[in-house]
């Protein structure tokens, strides 16, 4: 408003100026061309040289501007289409977030020409459309992404991997991950999909063959990568024992003797091991192979497992009683040591060895067994008192 106010001033005080100029004298101009002339006074002649001035600018900056060669012209519309790109694009990312598919894909698609980013936009765009189950407008405009950016190529294929994924369709996935995977061998990432699409698949073999490289470039947690191997080895032994063709047991024998001496050594792989050669009939392979194992690793699951062999038991019951120069106060050996003794009919070993374990911890594991070596010597009043002991009562 004040701005206005001055500018009619102004206006005024020149008006009132140049007034008091024309009052004084009009002036006189003569322009002569051959034999035409034109006689005006100065004032009037000023002012149509003004007024034509301006209308001929008027006229050229029109023209330049219907040509679009004022670069001032072509650099506010760019900055106008850039800051409408801003607000489809913001407008688009909302839309996908709330599951709006079409409206997603209509904002950011259209933005991403005059984006800052057209990357992001065709990606996303293209992940409103594979919502939308078009498959043909997901590969063109991971195309178009491709396109739009240079070195974008593994953020496209990645992107592509994560669609297929999320619709189960894992084969296609693995093709683009192994692609990637040749152009970028060292990509943590890449690797991670590519555990991940294995797993689905349940190609054991492959992700085995992977291990190696996941642990030197991955940067998996420690803790995760052993239960994924754990896994994988659990998982190829599994595998071994229900295949076909009568070699089950040296199928298990040489996947088991392949593995890392950490897997060869994990309670979980040791056990499985034991129960899928004892499944097959290979007792005493399993009797020999927990034997060896025992000595490297110590579980109470092991040891319970060692003590259910059908093996040579006198064998057994020697080994067991080595183990318990080491683990005297282990109740859980006290337990397997007492059943084999009484499998020999030992009967004093096996109270012995029930008896010491029951002061260290009233198991009722151990009252059971307890209640059978009392049985076996006539003793039925104790015995049911350890049988009511094993049962909690």
């Amino acid at each position: 408003m004040k701005i206005l106010v001055l500018c009619f001033i102004f206006t005024l005080l020149a008006g009132l100026f140049f007034g008091t100029l024309v009052s004084i004298d009009s002036g006189y101009v003569l322009l002569s061309w051959d034999v035409y002339t034109l006689e005006t006074s100065l004032w009037f002649f000023l002012l149509i040289l003004t007024v034509t001035t301006v209308v001929m600018y008027i006229v050229i900056r029109a023209s330049l501007l219907l040509l679009g060669s004022d670069w001032r012209f072509n650099e506010w519309r760019k900055e106008r289409g850039r800051a409408r790109a801003r607000r489809l694009t913001t407008r688009g990312f909302l839309a996908l977030a709330q599951g709006q598919w079409r409206r997603a894909e209509r904002q950011l698609r259209s933005s991403a020409e005059n984006s800052d980013t057209p990357l992001i936009n065709y990606l996303a765009a293209a992940r409103a459309a594979y919502e939308q189950g078009d498959t043909d407008s997901t590969d063109e405009l991971l195309k178009a992404a491709s396109q739009s950016t240079k070195g974008s190529e593994l953020a496209v294929g990645i992107t592509q991997v994560q669609l297929l994924q999320s619709r189960k369709q894992f084969e296609q996935a693995l093709a683009v991950l192994l692609r990637l995977r040749s152009k970028h061998p060292r990509h943590a990432y890449v690797l991670k999909l590519l555990v991940k699409t294995y797993q689905e698949l349940e190609d054991w073999v492959s992700l085995n063959e992977l291990l190696p490289t996941l642990k030197k470039l991955a940067r998996i947690p420690a803790e995760e990568l052993s239960k994924l191997e754990q896994n994988v080895q659990l998982q190829l032994l599994e595998r071994a024992a229900h295949s076909y063709g009568g070699t089950q047991v040296q199928s298990l024998k040489d996947i088991y003797q392949q593995m890392p001496r950490a897997m060869r050594i994990s309670q979980p792989i040791v056990k499985r091991y034991t129960e899928l050669l004892l499944e097959q009939g290979a007792e005493k392979l399993a009797e020999q192979e927990l034997r060896n194992a025992l000595s490297s690793v110590w579980h109470d699951d092991l040891i319970c497992l060692y003590g259910r062999l059908n093996g040579d038991t006198s064998q057994q019951l020697l080994f067991a009683e080595q183990q318990l120069t080491e683990r005297p106060n282990d109740p859980i050996l006290l337990l397997i040591l007492g059943r084999l003794a009484l499998r020999q009919d030992d009967l004093d070993k096996a109270r012995e060895f029930l008896q010491t374990g029951l002061k260290i911890k009233g198991m009722p594991e151990l009252h059971a067994e307890m209640g059978k070596l009392l049985m076996a010597e006539g003793n039925e009043t104790s015995a049911c008192q350890h049988f009511q002991l094993a049962l909690g009562q």
